[in-house]
């Protein structure tokens, strides 16, 4: 049965990049959504709500993203996912307006 299970799991953990390195392991790290900031300053909130505090500042033609493609909306307001030591837990947000993906 152990033999099933690894001949089962290895390629699914090979295909996640998990045993392998190389190729797989570069596309899985680059997965997720990628922005190009077009306002000239946009801030990059902690949290998905105009009230939040603005953690950092981009400007444009900065190159903005995360490892997933997440959204958030809070009334008219729409926010997208992006990676930043600037915020508590490494994600911050920011408007869909001041960015155009990649």
């Amino acid at each position: 049965m152990n033999r099933l299970a690894a001949a089962v799991l290895a390629p699914v953990l090979g295909f996640a990049g998990v045993l392998l390195g190389g190729p797989v392991a570069d596309a899985s790290a680059q997965a997720g959504c990628q922005y190009k900031v077009v306002w000239p300053t946009a801030g990059v909130y902690e949290n998905p709500n105009p009230n939040s505090v603005v953690v950092k500042t981009k400007y444009a033609g900065d190159i903005v993203g995360a490892s997933t493609c997440e959204g958030a909306s809070w009334n008219e307001y729409g926010y997208v996912l992006v990676a930043t030591d600037a915020a508590a837990d490494g994600r911050g947000w920011m408007r869909t307006g001041a960015v155009v993906p990649v």
